[in-house]
């Protein structure tokens, strides 16, 4: 089911996305770390882990892993 959305999980920091792309990656899942988008979140400093696939799992495994997730939001076209 290709799709031109793709999943944002918003953390707190540049640090928890570092940790988390990593992590995801140890279970398979692809993400890439990004600013998140201005229109997109309600703190203006936050990061998000742009996730391709398995975003309720990407984001139980961060949770279980101790990573706050502050929210999603969904990215449209290209990255």
């Amino acid at each position: 089911m290709e799709n031109k959305e793709k999943q944002l999980v918003i953390v707190s920091s540049v640090t928890y996305a570092m940790k988390g792309k990593q992590l995801l990656g140890k279970y398979g899942i692809r993400a890439e770390v990004i600013k998140t988008p201005r229109n997109t979140a309600e703190k203006s400093c936050t990061y998000s882990l742009l996730v391709y696939k398995d975003i309720d799992r990407a984001e139980k495994i961060l949770t279980d892993n101790g990573i706050k997730v502050l929210g999603r939001a969904q990215r449209r076209g290209g990255v």
